[in-house]
Parts: C-alpha cells; structure tokens; sequence
C-alpha cells in the first residue's frame, strides 16, 4: 500500500506498525510505484490486445512484483498516505478488470468467472464512495484480500501461458483462478462490513480487527 514521508502528527501506530493518521503527502516513493502499476496495467491491455504476448506477460508481472513493493516500502519506511491506501486496492481493482477482460476476450477464461469478479469489485466501489460520502475512511488492504489477489496474478498469467499449449496446466490454472475468486469475494464482504461498521460509528476511525484477522 503506499504511503507518504511523514506518519503521523504524534508518530503513533497502530498493532500492524500502520501509523494511526495516515499523513496526506502525495509525492512519496510508494504512491510513485502505485502510479507506475496503474501505467503497466495499461500497457498490459494494450499489448494482450495487439497480440504480443510475450511482453504483455512481462508487464504483468512487473506490476504483480510493484503491488508487493509499494505495500514493502510504505511500512518500511513508515510512509503511508490517505492517497496510498486509495491507490493500492484502486490498482488491484483495474489490473483485475483489464486482465480478466482482456483473456475472456481471447477465450482464455469463461466470461462468467469475469462477471464474477468484476460484480465483486462494483460491490467494493460502491461501498467506498457511499463511505466517503459519509465521511468514513477507507479501509485496510487485509491478508485475505492480498492472497486473493496474488492467487489471481499466479492463476490467470498461468491460464495465459498454458492455453492451447497445455491443456492440464491451463484447466488447473481456470480451476485455481475460481478459488482464488472465492477468496476475493470473502475480502470484499469484508471490506463492505468494515467500511458499514466506520460509518455506523460515524467517526471514520479503524476497524476493531486489525489486517490479518480482518476477512478483506
């Protein structure tokens, strides 16, 4: 998740080691990485659509291995921002939707597993702006919702690589794909109830659980 220069006015953190008042600097390294990632996500598609798949893959994992720096750095170096934690779960939404979009295109997955997965990321989106709507802040990326996501950023390229090369390794990939979906949609329950509990509570403060014990 990417973060910014200063931590807090007190310098407090929270049991995750996240600081308590996320500071609101915009240009750190980690929101940097997060921009980079949304830029690589849109090389992805352009490329996946032109047909070069060897340098789409590349691209795609050079944004799997952004998501996990922007995430290493912010609590590293103690930068977290309000803009970061938008960033983070933002780009993870959009390289979900253009890589699902763009494979079903190619026949590669089923278009219902794309449905799947972008209803679920509606649901979240919709969730976050009547939170904020409502002066609630955003919530925590969770460990649930990270596995999720790095289960797809693993299933999907592999379904990639593997179709019409490897029928086994590709329906495995499908297969593993449809768990990780499964994980995806309990993290974004998760992420619905904990922004419904800030807004109950009207104070935008944390969520009673901490990230990983969080469901998403």
């Amino acid at each position: 998740m990417g973060d910014s220069a200063e931590t807090t006015d007190e310098g407090t953190t929270d049991e995750t080691g996240t600081p308590a008042h996320p500071a609101t600097t915009i240009w750190t390294v980690p929101n940097v990485v997060s921009f980079v990632r949304i830029g690589l996500i849109v090389i992805f598609g352009w490329l996946l659509i032109a047909g070069y798949d060897g340098w789409a893959i590349a691209a795609l994992a050079a944004a799997g291995i952004s998501d996990f720096l922007d995430g290493f750095l912010a609590r590293r170096w103690h930068q977290v921002s309000e803009l970061g934690r938008m960033l983070d779960p933002a780009a993870d939404r959009l390289l979900t939707a253009v890589v699902v979009v763009g494979l079903a295109l190619r026949d590669i997955i089923p278009w219902w597993l794309v449905v799947v997965l972008l209803v679920r990321d509606a649901m979240v989106g919709i969730a976050l702006l009547v939170g904020r709507r409502r002066g609630a802040k955003p919530p925590h990326v969770t460990f649930v919702g990270k596995c999720a996501t790095a289960g797809l950023y693993v299933a999907l390229p592999l379904a990639f690589v593997a179709f019409e090369r490897w029928d086994a390794v590709h329906v495995a990939a499908v297969v593993g794909a449809c768990a990780a979906a499964v994980l995806y949609w309990i993290s974004g329950i998760g992420y619905v109830r904990d922004i419904a509990s800030r807004m109950h509570r009207g104070t935008g403060g944390e969520s009673v659980a901490t990230a990983p014990q969080s469901l998403g």
